[in-house]
This record gives C-alpha cells, structure tokens and sequence, in this order.
C-alpha cells in the first residue's frame, strides 16, 4: 500500500496491516504533518479482541520513505590489476623473445604456436673445427682455442658473440668469458674463422663448450 502526504506529497510504501481494522495516525517523516489512515476498502478485516486504544493515546508512526535500494557497486580494481598483469607478461615475453628462446630453445616453439616466428640465437650458423692448444707463454700457462664458423643456410646471417665455457670431467663448468669472430656477418655458404685465449685456465678443465651468446 501507498501512503501521500497530503501537505509535502512524499509518498511511502507500508504494509496495509500495520493500520490495523479501523485504521490509525501515521506522521509524514519528512515534513511532521500526521494524519488518520485508514485502510484500503479491500483489506482483509481483523477482529480485535482487545479495546481498541484511546484514538489520542495511539502510537504516531514515522513511516520510512520509499527509497529505491542501492545498486551495489562491483569491485573491479582486482580484476584490473590481474588484466594488466597479465598483458604486462605478454608484452614482456614478446619483446624477450629472443632471450627466452636463448635461456630455453624449446620456448620457439610455444611462440610458433601464436604465430611469433622466433629464431634461436644464431640460427642458420654452425660453429665447428674446434681445436684447443695449451702453451707457455712468459712463464704462464694460457689455453689457445681456435675454430670456424660457417653459414649453412640460405641468407646472410649476423654473427653473434660467442661464449666459452671451461668445465671440469662431471661437466660442471668451471669458467667463462665471451669474445667475437674476424667477422660481423657472413653470406651463404661463407665461412670465417674465430681466435680467443685464457691465461692461467683452471687446471681441473677436462672440457670446453663454445656457443652464441648475447653477452659483452
């Protein structure tokens, strides 16, 4: 049921019960003015078994106001962190492409399966002809290493820097250091030749590893 203040029109949505068979005095809450309230001529009729109260003893409502329930605000601030999060990786991962592939060349092959064509680190180049001498040089020991590297594929490639790695027999390595071919770039089918040394090499090296490398 619907109840309007006649002196302000503030309207109020109360259960037509409350006011009982003959009806009561109701106050407006919004501008103080009361009035007696009957009952719609369709609602169902109570008996009272009690006296009814003294008309000016009864009890003035203040009856609330017909406001319409707040729509609850969503939270979407966590859902914003974890959107941007993950385009954050994504963006990363795209632009380190080559890094990842070089940590882990599997990794190629996840980013082929979005569409990234991704290259390992010195794709197409074949380092080969590895030989190691160990010489006396003003009284010092010092570990030669000379090879090649050669284009096997169909294009010119950009030859990376290369990386050196002494390890001892359980393949654990022992030292490192990088270093660049005479070249910067070979076409197909060139080859080009790379020279480095280390003075003093850990006497517990029982093998050498060389590979491409985006270090300096």
């Amino acid at each position: 049921m619907i109840l309007t203040c006649s002196a302000c029109d503030t309207r109020y949505l109360i259960d037509p019960r409350t006011l009982g068979s003959t009806g009561r005095t109701v106050r407006c809450a919004h501008c103080g003015h009361s009035w007696h309230q009957v009952p719609p001529a369709d609602s169902p009729r109570r008996l009272d078994l009690l006296p009814a109260p003294d008309r000016e003893a009864a009890v003035q409502a203040s009856l609330p106001t017909l406001v319409p329930p707040p729509t609850p605000s969503a939270n979407y601030l966590p859902w914003t962190i974890l959107l941007a999060a993950i385009v954050g990786l994504i963006v990363a991962g795209h632009l380190a492409r080559d890094r990842v592939v070089e940590a882990w060349p599997p990794a190629a092959k996840l980013y082929a399966m979005v569409g990234i064509r991704v290259e390992p680190l010195g794709a197409g180049l074949e380092i080969r002809g590895i030989v190691t001498e160990r010489r006396i040089a003003g009284g010092e020991q010092e570990l030669a290493v000379r090879g090649e590297i050669y284009n096997g594929s169909s294009e010119e490639r950009t030859i990376p820097r290369l990386r050196a790695v002494l390890k001892d027999a359980g393949e654990r390595a022992l030292s490192s250091w990088t270093f660049s071919t005479t070249g910067t770039r070979l076409l197909p089918g060139e080859t080009t030749t790379f020279n480095t040394m280390v003075r003093d090499p850990d006497r517990r090296a029982a093998g050498l590893s060389i590979t491409f490398t985006k270090g300096s």
